[in-house]
């Protein structure tokens, strides 16, 4: 077997890449026919369901949203006899205290009149005051009654006992308030003491019709032996006002209600063979839903089938006839990147600029492009980058070379000014000797906090004389750091920022500049902060982009990005007329003392 195994795999591997493609090609072709046919019309007939089921749920939700829509009289006519002084009067004074003979007649006309506003508005049957107390109109009209009528209904006990503030109930299920007819939805409420508001007055009854709710339900087309079901917590209701009143689907339902709010789900015997579409009713925390068959849902899938098989077997003839065209394309244009991978195997970076398409060989072009750009542009870059290495050597030698001549000439000029008693420019020539010094650093490259303070620290003394002591320059190291090392000629082109674009353009020419140097974390910041004139926010933006020969803010904030991190680098807050903030925000690196 293993042999058979050996001797098709040569084979395979032996043959041309069009031959392949075309082999493949046929296989593919044959084997999703087949499939094609036997799952095409499961497949179809499962979106078409789950579609057809999306629909009805809809419709479910939008009778939903008609009957909340209808019972939502019940809560104003709730909601306005809370807030009605009249009633708030009347069940107040009946709960604290005899009525007299004037007031039973008042109170009874005005409440008489307050519930025959009501009747016969959005379904309203009938409305009821339930009072604490013993008024003497209660027994005169039937629209009045004591609480204790309510304390023989039990489903009402957590109404009364103040753990609900509402409750709804069907008419139809056998309730003790005989008042109650079977074909009404009722609600009732507690009317609260707006002076006391916990102290409870009495209770509002609506009674609704509830017709308008099974004719919303009955409005809605479903197919034969589709039913509709109403479930209230009580059990199931709406039986002989549905015009479906079938039970064969409803009784398998019933058995395994959802307990969601909203949606589709399989029920009965078998997976998927019973489906229904449920949804909760706002307020009557009632259930409504649609039963069907899969059958039901799926009548719409057949003749989709047969248009897809009559598809696949033009798709399949189609297939066949373009394998070879396509397979022919493919190698074709697989020929021109191999040549020009290897050209590029013998350092010709060439590309194709015709690409047309935007399939597998496309962006297998466009990639290959964009690699030999890249590899070419790194090629180079590497070559400036030597260039450029050789020329910061040569600076570096020239620099190590130079400044022992220039300290000697310093230092000549030093005490020459001092036989001659010209001690500003001793003085001056003493603090551009360490400046630079500090500066050059022997060639190194970091420097101690302290020695990087100096440095800014002699340079103001340079810049004082040309301002004669106009800048004061005050420093504060925090306790510990100063032996840090960091990467040198940070501070100094902060601070003549500060004096060439914050204090020179002030009238006087004179000001205050406080360095500051601190710790937080894993972190060193050097705050320079002026009062000068500020910095516009335009020309901020263009103290980063601006290059310059020296250490300007754009060459300092991409040293400091280089040696510490992205997170790193500087930054500015300023604003015309307040002054100027620069802060550079350096990591504390490992780097041993001693080598600085």
């Amino acid at each position: 077997m293993s042999q058979w195994i050996g001797k098709l795999s040569a084979l395979y591997y032996n043959i041309n890449l069009r031959t392949k493609l075309v082999i493949s090609y046929l296989i593919l072709i044959i084997i999703p026919v087949v499939v094609l046919v036997y799952f095409s019309y499961s497949t179809i007939h499962k979106s078409v369901v789950e579609q057809t089921g999306k629909a009805y749920l809809e419709t479910l939700k939008q009778a939903e949203k008609n009957i909340a829509f209808g019972i939502e009289s019940a809560y104003n006519i709730a909601n306005l006899a809370q807030s009605n002084y009249d009633v708030q009067q009347i069940l107040r004074t009946v709960s604290e205290r005899p009525l007299t003979s004037a007031e039973v007649i008042d109170f009874f006309n005005l409440l008489n009149r307050n519930v025959n506003n009501y009747v016969g508005i959005n379904n309203v049957l009938k409305v009821s005051y339930y009072m604490k107390g013993n008024p003497a109109f209660v027994a005169a009209n039937p629209n009045f009654f004591g609480v204790d009528r309510l304390q023989l209904e039990a489903g009402l006990q957590p109404l009364l006992a103040g753990e609900k503030k509402e409750a709804w109930f069907y008419g139809g299920v056998g309730r003790q308030l005989s008042l109650v007819q079977p074909d009404e939805v009722v609600f009732i409420k507690e009317i609260k003491d707006i002076n006391r508001f916990q102290s409870v007055l009495g209770y509002i009854m609506v009674e609704l019709d509830a017709k308008f709710i099974w004719n919303i339900l009955n409005d809605i087309q479903l197919p034969a032996g589709a039913e509709k079901v109403v479930m209230s917590p009580d059990g199931r209701i709406g039986i002989h006002q549905l015009t479906t009143n079938s039970t064969s689907l409803a009784d398998l339902y019933i058995q395994s209600l959802p307990s969601n709010e909203e949606g589709i789900v399989s029920f009965g015997p078998g997976s998927g063979s019973n489906y229904a579409a449920y949804s909760k009713v706002s307020g009557l925390n009632w259930q409504i839903a649609l039963l069907m068959t899969k059958k039901h849902l799926g009548m719409n899938s057949r003749w989709i089938q047969n248009f897809m098989l009559a598809l696949a077997g033009v798709v399949s003839i189609i297939a066949i006839i373009t394998a070879f065209f396509i397979s022919g394309s493919i190698t074709k244009r697989l020929k021109k990147l191999v040549q020009l991978i290897k050209r590029a195997e013998m350092g010709s970076f060439e590309t194709e600029n015709n690409i047309r398409g935007n399939d597998e060989y496309a962006r297998l072009q466009r990639s290959f492009n964009k690699m030999s750009r890249q590899i070419k542009a790194l090629i180079e870059e590497v070559y400036q980058a030597q260039i450029s290495k050789q020329e910061t050597e040569m600076k570096l030698l020239y620099a190590q070379i130079n400044p022992h001549f220039l300290y000697n000439t310093l230092d000549i000029i030093h005490w020459s000014a001092l036989r001659i008693e010209a001690k500003e420019i001793a003085e001056v020539t003493e603090a551009l000797a360490k400046f630079l010094r500090l500066s050059l650093n022997e060639g190194k490259e970091h420097i101690r906090v302290a020695e990087e303070v100096l440095e800014v620290s002699k340079y103001m003394e340079i810049i004082n004389v040309r301002y004669r002591g106009a800048i004061q320059v005050i420093t504060e190291i925090e306790e510990g750091i100063e032996e840090f090392p960091i990467i040198k000629m940070i501070l100094q082109p902060l601070v003549e920022n500060a004096v060439v674009h914050g204090i020179r353009p002030k009238p006087g020419k004179a000001g205050t500049i406080r360095i500051r140097a601190y710790r937080e974390e894993s972190y060193l910041l050097f705050e320079v902060v002026d009062d000068g004139v500020g910095i516009a926010e335009d020309k901020l933006q263009r103290m980063f982009e601006m290059e310059t020969r020296g250490y300007g803010v754009k060459n300092v904030h991409q040293r400091i990005q280089v040696y510490y991190g992205e997170d790193c680098g500087l930054y500015f807050d300023s604003k015309p007329g307040l002054g100027c903030r620069a802060v550079a925000r350096l990591k504390v690196t490992a780097k041993s003392v001693e080598s600085v």
